[in-house]
């Protein structure tokens, strides 16, 4: 619960604690503007709440009303003030267990004495773990398990459309036919109708673009993964709408990420490189659609805070994933994705290759290389989220693809001339 005077300053630490309680912690927030409806809401509520913030210009001076905000102890209480009326506040407080105190002139430093660092600490103290703590060393069927607990009354983290999950499921599913498939698509008459327009684009043109081809030729003709992973693009592009107090470029989004899959099945069908280990299509082109989804739900949900990164990333020709680790990296759009794909239980390979594009490791696998170089490749060719990104390889990847720069200058040239245009239309035929 946040408790919140009127003011920018207030409204912004407020966003942060939002943003950083939702993903990091898997906490829904309260809100209250004066101390003492605070108090009724923990009378009410007391089951329910795990910690208390208060943000505001002055000093909690009566005694009562911190014992009724900390409960005697038992939440931690968090007191954020300025600077200059800190010290008074702790003397107030002075021998109360279970409070914490930080600054508004430190609140985004990356010091011990910053907000996220003082929270998180005695978040973990009190039992309320950070979901991303040793993400790389938890067992999947662990993580899973604690995403789904700690995210299940999330409401800024949004679902995907059951369909899509069916879809992936007979797709992935050995002993699914072409008319099964074809009855579940035949449930949405628009995503058929579009279908069958997408699939005669350039970027399919393999299929030929006589206008006889049925429903279950084309699923024949392309395959069930192929055509269920394009199903799904279509129903996703449509499905996850923008709020209106939002200003992120969904156009652009697409652009990047329908950009991508079509890079990355140009780079594997065409054998453009040669990949450490094999993939299959449905993982790397919705691999490649979905790399971005954490700047989409970032961008839907805490648009002051997105666009915080990008007027950063502009000012200071910086890419998205170095400015969001220079704020505080208090979640990083890899991560949200990465709780995203977890949540929907889309699979392990998938979620770590979405949760460490930018950052692939040591040892980064075939389907996490495909969707780093195409990524790349995609801003490269001017299909970035925003018009000054840039290509920017990891070093292991290039190695794992016995790349070199030279090569990827190559590969570049030769994906020039047509895939914009390509894309463009693509992604205006399934809109």
């Amino acid at each position: 619960m946040i408790v919140q005077q009127d003011g920018k300053p207030q409204q912004v630490l407020a966003k942060f604690l939002n943003l950083m309680l939702n993903y990091q912690c898997g906490l829904t927030i309260r809100v209250a503007e004066e101390l003492e409806r605070a108090t009724a809401i923990l009378m009410e509520e007391s089951k329910l709440v795990r910690c208390v913030f208060v943000i505001q210009n002055f000093e909690v001076t009566k005694t009562a009303v911190l014992e009724a905000l900390g409960k005697d102890g038992s939440l931690p209480l968090f007191l954020v003030l300025h600077q200059q009326r800190l010290e008074l506040q702790k003397q107030i407080a002075d021998g109360r267990e279970n409070v914490y105190y930080c600054a508004w002139e430190n609140a985004f430093s990356d010091s011990e004495n910053s907000l996220q660092k003082i929270a998180g600490d005695a978040l973990e103290k009190n039992g309320v773990g950070n979901i991303f703590q040793d993400i790389e060393n938890v067992p999947y069927p662990v993580l899973q398990q604690r995403v789904e607990h700690r995210l299940r009354n999330l409401n800024t983290l949004p679902t995907l459309p059951e369909i899509i999950m069916r879809i992936m499921r007979l797709v992935n599913d050995p002993e699914t036919t072409t008319a099964q498939l074809e009855k579940l698509l035949c449930r949405d008459p628009a995503i058929v109708m579009k279908l069958l327009q997408v699939v005669k684009s350039p970027v399919f043109a393999g299929i030929g673009r006589t206008t006889s081809w049925s429903l279950s030729d084309v699923i024949v003709r392309l395959g069930l993964k192929k055509f269920g992973a394009i199903a799904q693009q279509i129903k996703m592009i449509n499905s996850l709408v923008k709020p209106g107090e939002s200003e992120f470029d969904l156009r652009r989004f697409w652009e990047h990420s329908v950009g991508c899959a079509v890079i990355a099945d140009r780079l594997y069908t065409q054998k453009m490189i040669v990949l450490p280990g094999a993939v299959v299509f449905n993982d790397y082109w919705i691999g490649s659609l979905l790399h971005d989804v954490g700047k989409l739900v970032l961008g839907f949900f805490f648009w002051d805070w997105f666009a915080r990164v990008i007027e950063q990333c502009e000012r200071n020709n910086l890419a998205f994933r170095s400015v969001e680790a220079k704020m505080g990296d208090v979640a990083s759009h890899e991560r949200v994705g990465q709780l995203l794909i977890i949540n929907a239980n889309m699979g392990e390979t998938l979620a770590a290759s979405i949760g460490n594009h930018h950052d692939p490791g040591e040892d980064p696998s075939a389907l996490m290389c495909l969707i780093h170089l195409a990524d790349n490749l995609c801003k490269e060719l001017g299909l970035g989220y925003l018009p000054s990104d840039k290509g920017r390889y990891d070093a292991k990847v290039l190695g794992q693809l016995a790349l070199k720069r030279e090569d990827v200058v190559a590969l570049r040239n030769a994906l020039a001339e047509d895939v914009k245009d390509e894309v463009k239309g693509l992604v205006d035929l399934c809109l």
